[in-house]
């Protein structure tokens, strides 16, 4: 079977952040990502190749026929889902050598993953941990090797004290460290840098637990 086209859909972590319901990981090889409705009765209109990311973990994407049929999940690596018809999908496994043949090259073009560093911070306070320098060593380490490299940086607190303090905490927090990144020769243009307050801890508790996981800045190197 031919493999026609390329799509690729963001991380998960992107996804379950920006709360959007496409695929987890990965990437996605579909003759038809347009759902563009084939003309005639074309078959094997759609197809999905999930090559399995270095890190072991594998993506997935849901397939639905064009009239109504059955959606299908393909969340192996190595799978191809195919439109016999309009109403059945059906799938079979694929050979890894086929997908490198037709495309290595462009999956080897493909953007790095972002990666994700995190930093920890004394309670009620922007000043950081000790073990924040190993941190911020690896961010500058990785910047270097993106051609174009974006930075998000964003503040978290415990769940000690009111909002609107929290808010504010964490915002200071996210510039304590993006004034540490320009320090290290990162242009201040390529830093995002927002708080968060209390919002997605790192571990759930009741309020006024001052938790020492959540007191944190995550910084993403896309």
């Amino acid at each position: 079977m031919q493999l026609r086209k390329l799509c690729t859909f963001p991380p998960r972590n992107q996804v379950m952040r920006d709360g959007i319901v496409l695929p987890l990981l990965g990437l996605a090889l579909l003759s038809a990502c347009a759902q563009t409705p084939p003309r005639g009765p074309v078959p094997n209109v759609t197809l999905v190749v999930l090559p399995k990311p270095p890190d072991g973990h594998v993506g997935a994407v849901m397939v639905r026929p064009l009239d109504g049929g059955k959606p299908l999940l393909v969340d192996k690596p190595y799978v191809e889902a195919s439109l016999r018809d309009t109403k059945t999908v059906r799938t079979a496994s694929i050979d890894p050598k086929k997908v490198d043949e037709a495309f290595g090259k462009t999956l080897v073009a493909l953007p790095a993953q972002p990666k994700s560093f995190l930093v920890y911070f004394v309670e009620g306070t922007e000043e950081l941990k000790p073990d924040a320098k190993r941190a911020i060593d690896g961010v500058i380490a990785e910047i270097a090797v993106r051609p174009a490299p974006e930075i998000a940086v964003i503040g978290y607190t415990d769940f000690v004290g009111g909002d609107q303090y929290n808010d504010a905490l964490s915002v200071q927090r996210a510039l304590r460290v993006r004034d540490l990144l320009v320090k290290r020769g990162i242009p201040a243009k390529m830093i995002q840098a927002t708080g968060r307050g209390k919002r997605e801890p790192l571990v759930p508790t009741s309020d006024d637990v001052a938790e020492p996981r959540n007191r944190r800045v995550e910084i993403i190197v896309r």
